[in-house]
């Protein structure tokens, strides 16, 4: 560790702490939320392709049945509830659905955590080396201007660590947060189409 991290005080481990599981989230959802892993560039053709007919329609089926995508999954269960009214097929897709979006989202709610946290946590191992400083002076007196330069050096380290944490962790949540909306909305739009292909050709 470097000697700086030590001089933050003890509010400098629980940074650390933050700092390494939003890394891992950030890093765990970037690689998840690929493109690829949610949305098949092959089915989600099938599915848009015209003119529509049967055909074309099993040949979407066929396709979701190696399909791992998100998009697949949710192909598989429309065509698995396609005996029903269109109703009660459409709440079926929103129940799974939200399912989704819900392991989709994994991780973000930490995330936000710590983008929150960063700075307070900063912030209280700053005032915990005022505190100090103050103790320090009480007890020795203002003749070592060094002493005091130093310990407020030590003070700030803590809240320039959390706002370096927070701040990546805020822009990486809000970069993610709008990647799901772009993903969720696409998944919408294909999972729409398909169902008025199935109610118009049953």
């Amino acid at each position: 560790m470097p000697e700086w991290f030590f001089r933050g005080g003890i509010a400098m481990w629980p940074l650390l702490v933050c700092s390494i599981a939003g890394l891992a989230i950030i890093l765990e959802r970037t690689w998840a939320l690929q493109r690829r892993r949610i949305i098949s560039p092959e089915l989600a053709a099938a599915i848009e392709r015209r003119p529509v007919t049967p055909e074309q329609t099993e040949t979407v089926r066929v396709l979701s049945e190696s399909d791992t995508t998100v998009l697949g999954r949710l192909v598989q269960a429309m065509f698995a509830h396609a005996s029903l009214p269109k109703t009660e097929n459409v709440e079926a897709m929103q129940a799974l659905a939200r399912q989704i979006v819900g392991r989709m989202e994994r991780g973000l709610t930490t995330l936000s955590l710590i983008a929150e946290l960063g700075p307070l946590l900063g912030l209280l191992g700053t005032v915990i080396g005022m505190v100090q400083l103050f103790e320090d002076v009480a007890k020795k007196g203002l003749g070592e201007p060094a002493m005091i330069s130093r310990g407020i050096y030590e003070a700030l380290t803590a809240t320039m660590t959390g706002l370096s944490i927070a701040i990546p962790a805020l822009i990486a949540y809000m970069y993610l947060r709008r990647r799901i909306e772009v993903l969720v909305l696409e998944l919408e739009r294909h999972t729409n189409e398909l169902l008025t292909r199935l109610y118009r050709n049953p």
